[in-house]
C-alpha cells in the first residue's frame, strides 16, 4: 500500500459514510430537514476551526471529508427544492 492510501482510505470511508447517513435521514421523512443538515454543517465548520486539542490526522481527514460530503448533499437538495418549487403552478 502506498504511504497516503491509506488517507485516500480513510476521506473516502468518512466520505460515503456521511452520504449514508444523510441518505438513510432523509427516506425516513419528516424528522430531517435541510435546517438540520445545515446545523451539521455549521458544526462541522465550528469543529474544523477548533483545532487547539491536537487532534491527529486521521480527525482532521474525516473532518474535512463530512464537510465536503454535507456541502454536496446541501447543494444537491436545495437544487431539488428549487426545482421543485419552479415546477409547481
Amino acid at each position: 500500500m502506498e504511504e497516503t492510501q491509506w488517507r485516500e482510505d480513510a476521506y473516502k470511508k468518512a466520505f460515503d459514510g456521511m452520504i449514508r447517513y444523510i441518505e438513510v435521514h432523509r427516506e425516513a421523512g419528516k424528522n430531517f430537514s435541510i435546517q438540520d443538515l445545515e446545523a451539521m454543517l455549521q458544526t462541522e465548520y465550528d469543529r474544523d476551526g477548533l483545532a487547539w486539542d491536537g487532534r491527529g490526522e486521521v480527525v482532521e481527514i474525516g473532518i474535512s471529508a463530512r464537510i465536503a460530503a454535507m456541502e454536496q448533499e446541501l447543494i444537491k437538495w436545495r437544487k431539488e427544492l428549487k426545482n421543485t418549487f419552479n415546477q409547481t403552478p
